[in-house]
């Protein structure tokens, strides 16, 4: 936005608040603050990371003679369900209009949370129509102190509702400022709109230069060697986020009678990343690398490999996948390397009784390949099994560390056994169980000796391990996105350990189930 007011008493010197530059050393940018924007429909956005700037600004129209009066009220901000969100959940900064006057919601992390240096990234969806003007931008921390436009303003997003095609990425400074800002368009092609669908927008902020992009595409290339002689860079100190939707301005004019109100500006995330010191010479990033790597074998001579998309494209959506097979965890042995489309899950059937292989997954999107994720093992069940598995369960009081449910199970006889490993925390709380102080995030692991063979940290619903529930008369799961954990593997002969602790440090009730799947 051409000009920012923000109130001088924003940060209180007695706040604690977190404050990092964040320059990695991984070679890929790494996850170090975020907000999924995934809590309880109709609350409001957390507390612990966002702040409201409240009213009319001062100047009046936050310098930019906008008509909204900001508040913190549910019917301006709050969590919405949204299937078009990567989990269901987004933020809606919500415009409202009544008797001529509009509200609408400003929100910032000034006293939780500042950075320098690193990947500001958010995927959202715009309104639409005249007037409508919403930002994703950071802002200098120091700003109470020296003003605008010398604590610097990086606009990672704003969008007006004239130009619907078009997103604008802007840095102001001491020398390039408002109307005279360094800044350039991301224009969609076919006179499409961004108010059709969610985009990820992005700024990766090094020492010397900021680089913008849209949906993993670069379009803006900022340089502090390039700003006007005698201008400032005061892009080397901490700044802070904020999520505005305003209405009117100088910029976007007044609404007119084509914009019908209320209008969302949906937010499915905020996230910030550390980056190396220099970007690499694609200037873009390959995705993280694929979740929950599961392998099992549900019939003789087959084994069913499944994982969940990765946490971070980084803009660039998935389009396959890479599995490799091995038959040592070094993955050195007998490697092969199946190519294949955006699925989840393949069956192999190339497999053979007595052995056992080991599955690591990489995802592919237009700027690259993840690194391998972490492997998944299993053995083929034989044509007839005479092994077998009692079903057994453990209930306790879990944390972290010593604080752990512990059960060892033994698959006996001369084949492999396909079991169910399940952890309840949320699931206990559901009814018809109600049970309370139940622990809320429970880690599964399943360990072979001092080896651990897999991990989870939340089901994601996954339909092969609801029907095997569903087999052993397991009690079922309603909550997909629960967080508790559950593991299908297929075991060769031998002893085995589970193991249930918090994935955050809380402590609570757990419920520790191991099935012999038929």
């Amino acid at each position: 936005m051409s000009v920012r007011i923000i109130p001088g008493g924003l940060l209180p010197t007695a706040v604690l608040f977190l404050m990092a530059c964040f320059r990695s050393g991984a070679v890929t940018p790494q996850l170090v603050w975020d907000d999924e924007f995934n809590g309880t429909v109709s609350s409001g956005p957390d507390p612990t990371k966002w702040n409201y700037d409240l009213g009319v600004g001062d100047p009046p129209g936050w310098g930019n003679n906008e008509l909204e009066t900001y508040t913190s009220s549910r019917t301006n901000s709050l969590i919405v369900a949204d299937p078009d969100a990567t989990d269901g959940k987004a933020l809606a900064i919500r415009a409202q209009t009544a008797g001529g006057s509009y509200t609408s919601a400003r929100i910032q992390t000034a006293s939780t949370f500042t950075f320098t240096y690193g990947r500001l990234e958010a995927r959202a969806k715009v309104p639409t129509g005249i007037g409508c003007w919403p930002a994703f931008w950071a802002l200098g921390a120091n700003n109470p102190t020296v003003g605008w436009p010398a604590c610097g303003e990086i606009d990672v997003m704003e969008w007006v509702g004239q130009t619907p095609s078009h997103i604008k990425g802007s840095l102001h400074a001491t020398g390039y400022s408002g109307d005279n800002s360094l800044n350039e368009d991301s224009v969609l092609p076919n006179n499409e709109s961004y108010s059709d669908a969610y985009h990820v927008f992005a700024v990766d902020w090094y020492a010397d230069q900021i680089i913008f992009s849209m949906d993993g595409v670069v379009y803006e290339v900022q340089k502090k060697s390039g700003i006007p002689a005698g201008s400032a860079w005061p892009f080397d100190a901490p700044f802070f986020v904020i999520l505005n939707f305003a209405v009117g301005g100088d910029w976007p004019g007044p609404p007119n009678a084509s914009t019908v109100f209320p209008q969302d500006y949906r937010v499915d995330y905020v996230r910030v990343y550390s980056l190396p010191e220099e970007p690499p010479a694609s200037q873009v990033w390959a995705p993280s690398s694929p979740l929950n790597v599961t392998a099992f074998s549900p019939a003789a001579a087959q084994i069913m490999v499944s994982w969940k998309a990765p946490f971070s494209t980084f803009g660039a959506g998935v389009s396959g996948y890479v599995l490799q097979r091995a038959t040592d965890s070094a993955f050195t042995q007998n490697v092969t390397t199946q190519s294949l489309g955006a699925v989840t899950s393949y069956m192999d059937t190339g497999v053979q009784k007595g052995s056992t292989y080991y599955y690591r997954v990489s995802a592919v999107s237009a700027n690259g390949t993840s690194d391998p994720s972490a492997s998944a093992q299993s053995a083929p069940l034989a044509a007839t099994s005479s092994s077998r598995l009692l079903n057994l369960s453990a209930r306790g009081f879990v944390g972290t560390g010593a604080n752990a449910l512990i059960a060892g199970f033994v698959v006996g006889g001369p084949d492999a056994k396909t079991v169910l490993v399940r952890a309840s925390g949320p699931a206990l709380a559901a009814s018809p169980f109600n049970v309370p102080g139940t622990l809320p995030d429970p880690e599964l692991q399943v360990f072979s000796g001092s080896t651990v063979l897999n991990t989870n940290e939340g089901w994601a619903g996954d339909p092969q391990i609801a029907s095997a529930a569903a087999s052993v008369s397991a009690f079922a799961w309603t909550d997909p996105a629960s967080n508790d954990a559950a593991l299908l593997m297929t075991l060769q002969p031998g002893a085995y350990t589970a193991v249930v602790s918090g994935v955050s440090g809380d402590t609570g009730v757990s419920l520790l189930e191991v099935y012999d799947v038929p």
